[in-house]
């Protein structure tokens, strides 16, 4: 394609430079500033630039105003710079609400900044403020809005005065009283009347725990609490409102009362022989009113052990002297009736300190004694001894130490109160290393041997399987008082056999009075 280029030529006169030819026209633009006003108060809210070309029509689309109404779009033509006046009218206007003292006029809040619509009424209600009162609750309201309005809530401030009452001679207080009172505002101080409660912490035997006193307000109750005590449970507050005495009652406290006595009775086999033996000592701390009472019965019971004598046979001492008290009371029991001389039999089933539980196989009257005004002399039944044992043989003459050892062995005269009957007991401690096979450690065919010249021999009560989680194996013998007694100058042994095959045999040495570990 051929380009044409065009040229201005200028020709130089002597009158200077002369355009003498050009390609083009300028064109002209112009600035058109649109003015948003307020209608009401002709304020200039908002302005607005656009840029037109010379001699053209444009159309304006008004913006929006936040509380304005937006005008309709309108049409203008550009001429040259030029300003457009918009008059918008408000839809809402502002209210600033103020919250101020009274006394100074000084903001406690800061303002708070409402848009009420214009031509309507807007109402405004004060806000609680900590520490003041408002001057009047009452709302306030702006009719017919307009322009921006300010609406100011007043305020009092608030002062507690604090009334502190104090006794005059003891200088004690008697209580404080408060009250709110607006800067400015006079108080009446009152006092009140007041009355005087005496406060007595009794216990139920009349022992004076504490006193005390306390007030109370006229026209008002006063909580009376109990103070706490040790040994005593204590009772309910109780609620009173005028003067007066107030007596609090306070029990022993017998939570734990039968620890003691549940444990001694179970320590026991005879166990109904041993709840009629403490009865009374269960009756001295149940009813005990006093405290002292009540601790004195609980130590005795607590220090107690009862030894279990298996039912001794004995009698009433030859010189036993009526001045000679049975002195049971002195442990909680009653006194025995005890004649001198009669030939009643007494069962003593326990042994507590230097006194004995015994029942009068007579009269079946049961009571602690004390143990020197009864004998066994002449009386077989009720003897018991303890003996010492020797080694333990299987039946070729070989030690037996793997299965267990002899833990004990004693002899008792007189059992349930029969004068002629004895029994031997034997009590087999199992060692720890021993094996568990029951087929090889049954106990049974158990014999007692004494050596009398020719032999006198007992089987076994009963038999028993020696199992792991057993401890103790016991062999026992029955027999009369006269062969029983013969273990006093004559060697034993016993012998048993376990499984089918062997026999294992404890030799025990002479039952002469050096060889009794104990007489009890």
């Amino acid at each position: 394609m051929r380009k044409t280029m065009v040229m201005t030529l200028l020709a130089a006169t002597s009158f200077g430079l002369v355009t003498v030819g050009q390609a083009h026209a300028a064109t002209t633009s112009y600035t058109t500033t649109f003015k948003y006003v307020d209608a009401t108060t002709n304020k200039t809210l908002k302005t607005v630039k656009t840029t037109g070309t010379k001699n053209k029509t444009y159309t304006y689309k008004p913006v929006a105003i936040k509380y304005y109404a937006t005008p309709a779009k309108l049409s203008y033509k550009v001429t040259k710079a030029s300003t457009i006046t918009l008059k918008v009218r408000a839809t809402s206007r502002k209210v600033t609400v103020k919250y101020v003292d009274r006394y100074n006029n000084a903001t406690i809040k800061p303002a708070k900044i409402e848009m009420a619509p214009v031509g309507k009424t807007a109402s405004f209600t004060p806000v609680s403020i900590s520490g003041y009162q408002v001057t009047s609750t009452a709302t306030k309201k702006l009719a017919n809005v307009k322009l921006d309005s300010t609406v100011t809530f007043t305020y009092d401030k608030l002062f507690k005065l604090t009334q502190n009452m104090v006794a005059m001679d003891t200088k004690k207080s008697l209580g404080t009283s408060s009250q709110m009172v607006k800067r400015g505002q006079t108080v009446t101080v009152t006092y009140p009347k007041f009355y005087t409660v005496n406060v007595v912490e009794k216990a139920a035997d009349g022992t004076v725990l504490a006193t005390r006193s306390m007030q109370g307000q006229a026209g008002k109750s006063v909580q009376v609490t109990p103070a706490a005590h040790s040994g005593y449970v204590t009772p309910a507050s109780q609620t009173v409102d005028e003067a007066g005495t107030v007596t609090l009652l306070y029990q022993v406290d017998q939570t734990n009362q039968d620890e003691a006595y549940d444990r001694l009775i179970a320590s026991v086999d005879n166990q109904d022989q041993a709840k009629a033996a403490l009865a009374a000592y269960k009756s001295d701390y149940s009813q005990a009113k006093s405290l002292s009472a009540y601790q004195a019965a609980q130590q005795t019971i607590s220090s107690m052990t009862l030894t279990e004598l298996g039912g001794q046979a004995m009698r009433v001492v030859d010189s036993y002297d009526s001045d000679d008290l049975i002195a049971g009371t002195e442990i909680g029991a009653t006194d025995a009736t005890m004649v001198d001389g009669v030939d009643d039999t007494y069962t003593a089933y326990f042994a507590a300190g230097d006194y004995f539980w015994v029942v009068n196989q007579t009269t079946k009257q049961g009571a602690w004694v004390k143990s020197d005004l009864l004998t066994t002399d002449d009386v077989r039944n009720g003897e018991k001894y303890t003996y010492e044992s020797s080694i333990h043989i299987d039946q070729q003459g070989t030690q037996v130490s793997n299965l267990g050892h002899l833990a004990s062995y004693d002899v008792q005269f007189g059992i349930d109160g029969d004068p002629d009957e004895a029994i031997v007991k034997v009590v087999f401690a199992r060692n720890a290393t021993t094996q568990s096979d029951s087929s090889k450690v049954i106990m049974q065919d158990g014999n007692f041997v004494i050596n009398n010249g020719p032999k006198v021999m007992f089987s076994s009560d009963s038999d028993e399987i020696w199992t792991a989680d057993k401890a103790f194996y016991t062999l026992t013998f029955t027999m009369d008082a006269e062969d029983a007694s013969l273990l006093e100058t004559h060697t034993s042994y016993i012998g048993y056999g376990f499984g089918t095959s062997a026999s294992f045999l404890v030799e025990l040495t002479s039952g002469d009075a050096a060889n009794k570990i104990a007489a009890a």
